[in-house]
């Protein structure tokens, strides 16, 4: 195994692809919390396009992404696009994550019926399908392999049910925190899309004296929530993606401190489009 000169340090190969693998597993859940947008209703035509970019300590951009919903006769569809760029590019074997969540609109409230996740790397496809069972109360999911020339399929399902997957449930937080985006505790979610043991999801207020230390971390000093998805693949000390939400429900910027070898990684915003 090599070793590799980075930014005036010398890294073992492995231990390189290892924190560049959890960039890219880590970037997909900034991505995912960065579709946050919490407006005041949705409307039977209404559309929100925006564009992200990632950073990792000092390997700065490591990764972009495209953001989308819509809605539209009382159906929805959100959809993101992450990849990797520069090194990570090249050390995820252009790796490429797609995020697809359809269903309806009742009473200003997302309900999934599909959730879509999607993985490419060369020669590797990985697809996952959870179809929603509101009568029975259970999520099915549908898991595709494609290596090379090769296919498999396998259904199970799911040891839980919730009525969100990941991304509806940020869109529908509105219903949970109110227009303040304050919570006085912790709350305590699941969702499809997270963990498939079990969903858990915790989100709490950034208040008080932790908000003025948050908000210098964010450099921005709006609304902020702590969101910890309760999955280890080198996470950070606590977990915790502080997330900065502006007056108009928008997160403009996340942050996940003190991640394996080289420090934080930083989602930012960089275009965005709202149609009504």
């Amino acid at each position: 195994m090599r070793n590799i000169p980075t930014f005036g340090f010398i890294v073992n190969e492995k231990e390189l692809n290892q924190s560049i693998f959890c960039t890219i597993i880590l970037m997909k859940k900034i991505l995912m919390t960065l579709l946050l947008y919490i407006c005041t209703s949705f409307a039977s035509d209404y559309s929100m396009d925006a564009e992200y970019d990632i950073y990792y300590g000092f390997f700065g951009s490591v990764g972009e992404a495209t953001a989308s919903l819509s809605v539209d006769d009382g159906t929805y569809k959100i959809k993101i696009r992450a990849k990797a760029t520069g090194l990570a590019k090249v050390l995820s074997r252009n790796r490429v994550e797609t995020f697809e969540s359809t269903g309806i609109v009742k009473d200003d409230i997302l309900i999934p019926q599909i959730f879509l996740s999607r993985k490419t790397r060369e020669g590797k496809v990985d697809i996952k399908r959870y179809l929603f069972d509101y009568e029975k109360k259970e999520v099915n999911l549908l898991t595709t392999r494609i290596r090379g020339d090769k296919k498999s399929d396998t259904k199970k399902v799911m040891p839980f049910f919730s009525h969100n997957d990941i991304l509806t449930l940020f869109f529908n937080l509105k219903h949970i925190l109110g227009k303040n985006f304050e919570t006085k505790e912790e709350i305590k979610l699941i969702a499809i899309g997270t963990s498939d043991k079990n969903g858990k999801i915790d989100v709490r207020s950034i208040l008080n004296k932790e908000h003025q230390e948050v908000s210098k971390l964010l450099e921005a000093s709006n609304h902020i929530l702590a969101v910890v998805l309760n999955q280890r693949i080198f996470a950070s000390q606590k977990g915790e993606m502080f997330l900065n939400i502006n007056d108009d429900g928008i997160c403009t910027s996340a942050l996940l401190k003190d991640v394996v070898m080289f420090g934080d990684i930083r989602g930012k915003i960089k275009n965005l489009k709202v149609k009504r």
